[in-house]
């Protein structure tokens, strides 16, 4: 499937987030966006969760989708890796067998949430920050660092704080403040909380699906990704790598996507979609970025990466 799909070059977007994680959009309103697009090939990439699919199955299933292009289950699950967290794009797998993997059940996750919370809060109190006394985790937030810095926001003074610990708005919460070791924020037992990628990889291997290394340039911070591509190739348990991305210049695609050629590996692309829309008078309209990377300038279209400018990368 995946060779007559890449000879075709067709438009995909193979990383895009839901409601079920920590996206803006619900899957109908992705699947309008999809369709005004004239995406060939979609794929929902929630964070360590599979509602999205079941969603898609169920309404493929009743008739009531009019997104005309081909739906590949998926799912961005974390890894760990030499004690550092990456992720893993898992694709076409079964789903009620990966569903199996207990670190993909929302119990799992929300107990994960939680406890992160419990961290998150006890350090903030440490350093002054105001919190709301008995903050608990809500689901709304779906991280327990968007609930937490949610609650933070609500007082004035923290924001003192904020200059104080040098905090900006532009700052990754997540992998700046609470996946990163001696930062301020950090609440994150790697290696206790999340699966190792050999194993993940089995998991997904198992189920029947694609295992692909996802934004493996910019996004992990780096400072030298080609030497960790060629490290994981070596392990032999990926299938292929994330060759554009939202972050990537042309020449980190280009690269990944020659690695992949030369390797026999499947190359994929996605904008990451989280939620990079707008809104007029209350209603949502399209997401400027959903299968082209504003960045790069690139559609995602194999076997060839086409740029805007029509220029031909081989």
């Amino acid at each position: 499937m995946y060779n007559r799909l890449y000879k075709q070059g067709q438009l995909l977007d193979m990383h895009i987030h839901t409601q079920y994680s920590d996206g803006m959009y619900s899957v109908p309103e992705l699947l309008n966006f999809a369709s005004q697009r004239g995406i060939d090939v979609l794929s929902f990439t929630d964070h360590d969760v599979l509602y999205a699919n079941y969603e898609m199955r169920d309404l493929i299933k009743k008739g009531k989708t009019n997104f005309a292009g081909k739906y590949i289950n998926g799912c961005e699950i974390a890894v760990s890796y030499n004690g550092k967290k990456y992720e893993v794009l898992a694709y076409d797998f079964d789903l009620d067998e990966l569903a199996r993997f207990q670190a993909l059940s929302w119990d799992f996750q929300y107990e994960l949430e939680c406890e992160r919370l419990r961290k998150l809060v006890e350090l903030g109190k440490n350093l002054g920050f105001k919190v709301t006394q008995g903050l608990k985790f809500d689901v709304k937030f779906r991280t327990a660092h968007k609930c937490f810095f949610a609650d933070l926001a609500k007082y004035p003074e923290n924001l003192m704080l904020y200059e104080k610990y040098h905090i900006n708005k532009s700052d990754n919460l997540y992998r700046d403040h609470m996946i990163k070791p001696g930062s301020l924020f950090h609440c994150y037992d790697i290696v206790g909380e999340t699966p190792p990628l050999e194993y993940v990889c089995t998991k997904i291997h198992n189920a029947g699906g694609i295992a692909i290394f996802a934004h493996a340039f910019t996004v992990y911070g780096e400072k030298d990704p080609k030497k960790l591509v060629k490290e994981l190739h070596s392990l032999k348990v990926l299938d292929g790598f994330e060759c554009i991305h939202k972050k990537f210049t042309v020449d980190n695609s280009i690269w990944l996507y020659r690695f992949c050629l030369d390797n026999n590996l499947i190359p994929t692309g996605g904008t990451d979609m989280h939620g990079e829309g707008f809104k007029v008078n209350g209603v949502r309209y399209e997401p400027e970025c959903l299968a082209f990377d504003k960045y790069s300038q690139l559609e995602p279209r194999f076997p060839i990466l086409k740029t805007v400018r029509g220029d031909i990368i081989r």
